[in-house]
């Protein structure tokens, strides 16, 4: 055991990561887990599986319609657990920036309470046991990558030891293995299935299995063998068969493969793998009767595992994999990416391979991106000497070793971009190729640098795991710990604050506030403090709404949400504490400018809308006056803006000559845009006054200077001034409308994207009122 010293402390390394991450990420804060949770729970409760009528209706959203053994083994270890609480500790922040990074607060999901403090009882409890069982299968993965490493590199501990904590000490594998998640599940099948294909491959009958069960063979006892760590040499005899014998490995290959497919529809990506790994073996032998019985041999135990699950998808939606299920809730793409968007959300696919937590927006420094980004550049890089010095030395066989875990990775990275056409790509879909990926950067990060001295390696590795154990230990205190942390309770309003005192509804009061900014352009941000009383105790979570008026009533700017950025519900204030609420208000480029704003302050309860009214009448608290001051940009223009639409020309800046009009009214628009590049078609801008969410009440399309200024005869650099006139009809209802423009092909329909949509971008708001 003493030779492979180095796995055991990453396993335990791993296991008390996976233990603190799950403790110190309050529960359901990782992608889809309460989702996850719930179609646990349901089975916990004895209610069967999903059926079509309920998948779109019940808690577990697209969920529920997920290949189910993740969430029976769940269930098999919560059915005792009372989780009748499930309502009152599962409640949804309504105002959740779920996959908005730059937002910055709201990352909670969910609000979290007071039932959810040690000692855990009901769901909470249960949640936890479920996340213990994700992080055992997180152990389970990181020992197969250690015993890959060693099958494919007999002997070569410090790279297999270099591998297994490149996946255990990868903070979001640690992340994900510690929440509620059938990704861990997949995780491990498909690292069981790539050790499986691998001990195939390097031969018939390894020499280290053939030793004899004794331990008092000497040298010969102590041959290296993957295997030897986590078996006891007592058994080596009954699996040396199994593990030796082209059929029971086919078996044993269907079987795992099976277990995957029936965890998540991912884990279909085995079935090609595995099927050209039999045909490579069958190659091997030249022998067709191999192929045939083999295919046979893992095609039955496969179907006898998860064919039944594909057959009743079949039954109840006409369809083998459940998508149409899934889509009815979490609806596909309309359109798929084309090369550009992938390559633009590939950044994004990479961080959240390595340290994005919450729901997609808990997100880490740049300069950790750009450690993880420098060691993956540098093992790839490595591999690639690897391979080159072992093609030159005509090294066929070594080549070989290369083979399977280079291609379970492109599989993978192949269903990741195949799955985009339809859903948004995330990071943690590729772990199922973590195990065969973290291999190869450790033979890039080793064996790519020449044949150094043992000592050296060692030396250098041991450094590199701990410099990587050391990030997965301070991540979550750095990023997840402060993005759930409830406000401070003060005693007293703080001497700094400027005092205002308001009563909302007899439960609550409004002390004071702070106000760092009094001025502000469009594109800042506004930071704001409010101090709140809690009169009585509260059982309802109110939201708080701040909103920049102008003098037509518009609103410049808002924000909306439960206090202390989603962290500092109200059902959980003491009566007469104190609570220091932050807000960012960010003020939109488009503000209109120069314009003089009030800042408005209240409160309301999200599900019924209604707000509490305040002890000096109305609904809201005038705090103070703020001065939105022109954007600096072009002279003249009073809205400076840059829209990029797909690098060809750009709109930079607009005026609006008023911003109140009257049904029967013509409101005069002038936009002002540059030429990026060359264009060799001639598009249509179109404005349109629309009334939200859709509805469009005037409109001028036109190509630029009536037709006589195409765009296929821009200059880049070149500045063109265009003005609109939008007439509104004489029924023109009241309401606040949204000026929206953009650019297409009038032979196509074919929009000019800005960013990754083709939907016009909004320019401004007016109010329509009537005669």
């Amino acid at each position: 055991m003493k030779r492979h010293a180095a796995i055991v402390l990453i396993l335990i390394g791993f296991l008390g990561l996976g233990v603190t991450y799950s403790l110190v990420n309050p529960i359901f804060e990782s992608p889809d887990e309460v989702w996850h949770y719930e179609y646990v729970r349901y089975l916990a409760e004895g209610h069967g599986l999903p059926v079509s009528d309920l998948v779109a209706e019940m808690p577990w959203h697209q969920e529920g319609s997920q290949p189910p053994l993740y969430y029976l083994l769940g269930a098999g270890l919560t059915f005792w657990i009372d989780t009748s609480d499930a309502e009152a500790v599962i409640r949804y922040n309504p105002h959740a920036a779920v996959g908005l990074a730059d937002a910055p607060d709201n990352k909670n999901m969910v609000a979290h309470s007071a039932p959810e403090a040690f000692p855990y009882r009901g769901t909470v409890l249960a949640a936890h046991v479920v996340r213990l069982l994700s992080v055992l299968m997180g152990v389970a993965t990181v020992a197969c990558t250690y015993l890959i490493a060693l099958t494919i590199f007999p002997g070569r501990r410090t790279l297999a030891a270099l591998a297994a904590a490149i996946v255990a000490f990868n903070p979001q594998f640690i992340f994900i293995s510690a929440s509620v998640n059938n990704d861990n599940l997949v995780t491990l099948c498909s690292a069981v299935a790539l050790l499986l294909v691998c001990i195939w491959w390097q031969g018939d009958r390894p020499a280290c299995l053939a030793l004899p069960p004794t331990l008092s063979q000497g040298e010969r006892g102590r041959k290296r063998c993957p295997l030897r760590l986590s078996l006891p040499l007592a058994l080596t005899p009954a699996l040396t068969p199994i593990l030796s014998q082209g059929e029971e490995r086919a078996v044993l290959l269907g079987l795992v493969a099976g277990l995957a497919a029936i965890s998540k529809l991912s884990g279909l990506l085995l079935f090609p793998f595995i099927a050209l790994v039999l045909a490579v073996m069958a190659w091997r032998r030249r022998s067709f009767r191999a192929l045939m019985v083999w295919g046979v041999q893992a095609g039955l135990p496969f179907l006898a595992v998860a064919g039944w699950w594909y057959w009743r998808n079949w039954r109840l939606y006409d369809e083998p994999l459940g998508l149409t299920a899934m889509f009815a809730v979490l609806p596909a793409r309309t359109k798929g990416p084309d090369l550009a968007e992938l390559l633009a959300r590939a950044e994004g696919v990479f961080r959240s391979a390595w340290a994005v937590f919450g729901w997609f927006n808990v997100v880490a420094d740049p300069w950790l991106y750009a450690v993880y980004g420098g060691l993956t550049l540098a093992g790839v890089l490595g591999l690639g000497v690897l391979f080159v010095r072992r093609l030159r030395r005509g090294d066929r066989a070594g080549l070989a070793t290369l083979v399977w875990p280079g291609l379970w990775s492109l599989i993978v990275v192949a269903g990741l971009v195949g799955w985009s056409q339809k859903r948004y790509p995330q990071g943690r879909l590729l772990f199922p190729a973590i195990s065969a990926a973290s291999v190869l950067l450790a033979a890039g990060l080793i064996q790519g640098v020449g044949r150094l001295p043992d000592r050296w390696q060692r030396a250098g590795t041991g450094v590199l795991v701990g410099a990587l154990f050391v990030l997965a230990v301070w991540a979550p205190f750095r990023y997840i710990v402060p993005a759930y942390a409830p406000p401070p309770l003060l005693a007293e309003l703080p001497s700094r604050a400027l005092p205002r005192a308001a009563d909302f509804g007899g439960q609550v009061r409004l002390l004071g506030y702070e106000l760092r900014e009094e001025n502000v352009r469009p594109g800042e941000a506004l930071h704001v403090t409010l101090y709140w009383e809690a009169l009585a105790a509260m059982d309802r979570d109110y939201s708080v709404f701040i909103h920049l008026v102008d003098d037509h009533d518009l609103i410049v700017a808002q924000r909306d949400s439960y206090p202390a950025g989603g962290n500092g519900i109200t059902s959980r204030w003491p009566a007469g504490a104190v609570i220091s609420d932050r807000h960012v208000i960010q003020i939109p480029v488009i503000a209109p400018a120069p314009c003089q704003a009030r800042l408005l302050v209240g409160l309301y309860d999200y599900g019924s809308g209604e707000r509490l009214e305040t002890d000096h009448g109305g609904d809201s608290v005038d705090l103070a006056g703020i001065y939105i001051l022109s954007a600096e940009g072009m002279a003249g223009v009073s809205n400076p803006v840059y829209f990029d639409f797909e690098g060809k020309l750009a709109l930079v800046g607009f005026d609006l000559d008023r911003r109140l009009v009257h049904p029967g009214e013509t409101l005069h628009l002038t936009l002002y845009w540059q030429a990026l590049s060359p264009m060799a078609e001639d598009y249509t801008v179109f404005t349109h006054l629309l009334l939200p969410p859709d509805q469009v009440w005037a409109q001028d399309d036109q190509q630029p200077g009536d037709g006589q200024m195409p765009t296929s005869t821009w200059q880049p650099g070149q500045i063109i001034e265009e003005r609109y006139e939008l007439t509104l009809p004489p029924e023109t209802p009241s309401g606040v409308y949204e000026i929206e423009v953009g650019l297409y092909l009038a032979a196509s329909g074919d929009r000019l994207r800005v960013g990754l949509s083709d939907a016009g971008i909004v320019v401004g708001r007016v109010r329509v009122s009537g005669p």
